[in-house]
């Protein structure tokens, strides 16, 4: 069964407002060679923030992880200063291809 994705509209388009990434462009993420993906536990849900360049910026998406293989996007933002120093370290340090 393939993964879908899906997002409430309001929040897609304050998103794009505050942090100038689409949530139709998450895939460009999910796609990345270089994505780190980092699994978290937040009000009782799984989630997972996965981090790639898109658009010549370090990007973060995050996805909440529903029954039958459904994802339901959170936010797509840029990485901050602390979250670039990780990704850079986990790419020159633990990056396998």
């Amino acid at each position: 069964m393939k993964s879908r994705f899906t997002w409430n509209e309001q929040k897609r388009t304050a998103n794009l407002e505050k942090h100038r990434l689409d949530f139709a462009d998450a895939g460009m993420v999910l796609n990345s060679q270089f994505r780190l993906d980092v699994e978290s536990i937040r009000n009782h849900e799984q989630r997972t923030q996965s981090f790639a360049y898109v658009f010549d910026r370090l990007a973060v998406l995050t996805v909440v992880h529903l029954p039958r293989e459904q994802h339901h996007i959170i936010s797509f933002r840029t990485a901050s200063e602390e979250e670039r120093e990780v990704y850079h370290e986990w790419l020159e340090n633990d990056y396998t291809a």
